[in-house]
């Protein structure tokens, strides 16, 4: 206990001389971290409550976007190389896809095509990660494809595919109880995002901003009790 005390004084008598000696005014981090402290004042005052399922709801509604599910597509595809076949890659696209679309068993698609390093398989991907792989036109040439029929060719930035799409799941918008957890948290954010920027303007209006340069024009309305 007597250490305790021992080093509890000394703190204080530090923390009082390093004030009395202005040693927090030009200290970057005393500075930051002053700031940090009013902000999490401010929004803990700007989230006392916690969200009804109202507050949720309404909050789904006005943002319903940002939290609609993926579309998602399963497809197989063979491709045909740009860089090996030129200007005859569409031309030589032709008997490939007459060769799929026949509904001969003996035809193996993974004998068809040229190598590559994609995969030739894809299984229930977000179709915005199709966009990424292989470009925003061809996902989307690919989500409007008939399912179960070889089409083609649809370009990318790698060449030309023929593909067969096993199945599509459009995107749709959840039920709240599937987001709920993201809800809260984006809807928390937001609040405390408010508060601050609410705390700030409240105490901005103490103090008139002046910027040199700009003919000595205040950023803000001086109040009644200014500061500078």
């Amino acid at each position: 206990m007597v250490g305790l005390i021992r080093e509890y004084v000394r703190e204080e008598v530090y923390y009082r001389e390093g004030m009395a000696l202005g040693l927090d005014r030009d200290d970057t981090v005393i500075r930051r971290r002053l700031k940090q402290k009013l902000e999490f004042v401010a929004e803990a005052a700007g989230i006392a409550t916690e969200p009804t399922d109202d507050d949720l709801r309404a909050f789904l509604e006005q943002r319903g976007d940002a939290y609609r599910t993926d579309a998602r597509v399963s497809f197989v595809h063979v491709f045909l190389s740009a860089e090996r076949r030129g200007n005859a890659v569409a031309q030589d696209a032709a008997p490939v896809l007459a060769a799929l679309q026949s509904g001969n068993e003996a035809v193996d698609p993974t004998a068809l095509g040229d190598p590559t390093m994609l995969e030739r398989q894809f299984e229930d991907v977000p179709l915005r990660d199709i966009a990424a792989q292989f470009g925003e036109e061809f996902a989307d040439r690919v989500a409007g494809l008939p399912v179960g029929q070889w089409q083609g060719p649809i370009e990318s930035s790698y060449g030309m595919h023929l593909v067969l799409l096993g199945a599509r799941t459009d995107g749709r918008a959840p039920a709240l109880d599937e987001v709920r957890d993201a809800l809260r948290r984006d809807w928390l954010n937001e609040r405390r995002s408010a508060a601050n920027e609410a705390y700030y303007q409240s105490l901005l209006q103490r103090y008139t901003v002046t910027t040199e340069g700009r003919g000595g024009n205040a950023m803000n309305e001086p109040s009644s009790s200014t500061h500078r």
